[in-house]
């Protein structure tokens, strides 16, 4: 493989989040998706999920509340 490509390669800890997240989303969210898509409501289930789990506002900057992460 050309390492060209290496520079559009995740690292791991983006490889370990997306992991946690997939995980959480197939528990805890999926089961509440069709509900929510009927009832054209506000997925408060995956909200309180992600919130529990500190993936609510991995982005923001620890400042202003979230865990300082990047963008992707």
């Amino acid at each position: 493989m050309s390492q060209d490509f290496d520079l559009y390669r995740t690292s791991e800890e983006h490889d370990m989040l997306r992991e946690s997240v997939r995980s959480l989303a197939e528990a805890k969210i999926a089961p509440f998706a069709a509900e929510v898509d009927e009832e054209g409501r506000f997925p408060q289930e995956a909200r309180d999920a992600l919130t529990l789990n500190d993936l609510h506002a991995v982005h923001v900057p620890e400042a202003y509340g979230g865990a300082g992460a990047d963008a992707l």
